[in-house]
């Protein structure tokens, strides 16, 4: 499979017609559908604890859906760490 470059997802929403979402969007949770469907096979067959299928549903929504990307960057360690320490 040939590596193709993409603009940031972040980019990509922010700059997206409203009418392009959903052609955008499906492919991502149709892969995403598929995935949840295996990890709930898993569990169901005890390959997999509960927590962990929880855990691993978790990570491919982050993962498919660029949580990194839309959440943690707001939240970097570099602004956490500039903020100090609270006091009480």
């Amino acid at each position: 499979m040939a590596e193709t470059v993409t603009p940031s997802l972040v980019h990509q929403f922010a700059s997206m017609k409203p009418t392009d979402f959903g052609r955008t969007i499906e492919p991502k949770w149709q892969v995403a559908g598929r995935l949840i469907q295996e990890v709930r096979t898993a569990v169901e067959q005890k390959e997999l604890t509960p927590l962990d299928g929880a855990r691993l549903i978790s990570s491919i929504a982050a993962t498919v859906f660029g949580y990194d990307e839309f959440i943690l960057r707001e939240f970097s360690p570099e602004t956490l760490l500039a903020a100090g320490t609270a006091r009480r």
